[in-house]
């Protein structure tokens, strides 16, 4: 179930069904309601392309929905979900290319950024701006292509086939026996050393399907446990977010300056992928010092203790 507030129209993500529900139950609302907040911000990016939030939040609906996927994978039917995974996979690209240039433009944009020169600036925010603009082209042939495909009857279709019994397993035997192999797949990232960029985008990318399992499973995890590890886990995408973004941009100011058709100056652009990549060693040297071995062991023991479970 996704609740939204009525005020605000900020969504909540949390799953809010009682621990002792049907698993079925659980998935077939919780699906819904992922698939239907991919839909609606879909469509909202379509018929307001200017709205950065807007492919933000479609950015957000997609990679909860595939972690939602990710959870409930065993009471699916395999080919009717792995329809819907490749279409999410899709507009979580197209989503994710949008909104990267959205942050780098506002970025380039803004009074306080003082490079490159401001001529220099003005020429490179209108050329991103284009590009900018250019990213919501697939976004809109993505939706025209799943309209045709009949996307709101296949989501009928795929959570019909949902077993809804109440001779199912609860939410909550689900959740010890599926939480845990997903703990551990994080930590297995989290535990290794970050040789390279790559390494730090996989923890990344862990550590949001992580935060998001745990969305889904708040239900069977004590409040106090579960707030405490999505703090620990917001701080660690921040961090890393960070990074990333300046990652992002050092490696597109890179393609930018070996490429001379496009006509801006070389200098100022390796000079801003520079910054960029300073920034980004700066972001992941914060992250070393704050993600040691103690922070790790705490966090690992408060998830192993909620769900009622310890590792050998």
């Amino acid at each position: 179930m996704v609740r939204m507030n009525g005020r605000n129209q900020k969504r909540t993500w949390l799953v809010l069904e009682a621990a002792s529900t049907p698993v079925g139950r659980v998935a077939a609302r919780t699906l819904r309601g992922r698939l239907e907040a991919v839909w609606t911000e879909l469509a909202a990016a379509v018929h307001d392309p200017g709205d950065a939030e807007r492919v933000h939040r479609l950015r957000v609906a997609t990679r909860r929905t595939l972690a939602a996927f990710d959870v409930f994978r065993d009471l699916m039917p395999p080919k009717r979900s792995a329809w819907f995974e490749r279409r999410l996979a899709e507009i979580r690209r197209a989503a994710g290319d949008a909104r990267d240039l959205d942050v780098l433009t506002g970025r380039l944009s803004s009074p306080q950024n003082p490079r490159p020169k401001a001529a220099a600036r003005s020429r490179l925010v209108a050329m991103l701006a284009r590009q900018r603009d250019d990213s919501r082209a697939p976004i809109h042939d993505l939706h025209g292509r799943l309209v045709a495909a009949g996307w709101c009857d296949r989501v009928d279709a795929l959570l019909a086939r949902i077993p809804a019994g109440s001779r199912q397993p609860s939410f909550e035997a689900y959740a010890r026996e599926h939480f845990k192999p997903i703990v551990d797949r994080f930590f297995a990232k989290a535990d290794r050393k970050l040789h390279d960029d790559d390494d730090v985008h996989r923890l990344r990318i862990a550590g949001k399907k992580f935060r998001y399992a745990l969305e889904i499973f708040a239900p069977v995890i004590p409040q106090r446990s579960r707030v405490r590890c999505h703090e620990a886990l917001e701080r660690l995408q921040e961090t890393l977010g960070e990074f990333t973004d300046h990652a992002s941009a050092a490696d597109r100011f890179r393609r930018m300056s070996r490429d001379r058709r496009i006509g801006l100056d070389v200098d100022a652009l390796e000079g801003l992928c520079r910054t960029e990549s300073a920034l980004a060693a700066e972001a992941r040297k914060a992250f070393v010092k704050w993600w040691d071995g103690r922070r790790r062991r705490d966090l690992r023991r408060t998830i192993e203790r909620s769900i009622g479970r310890r590792s050998a």
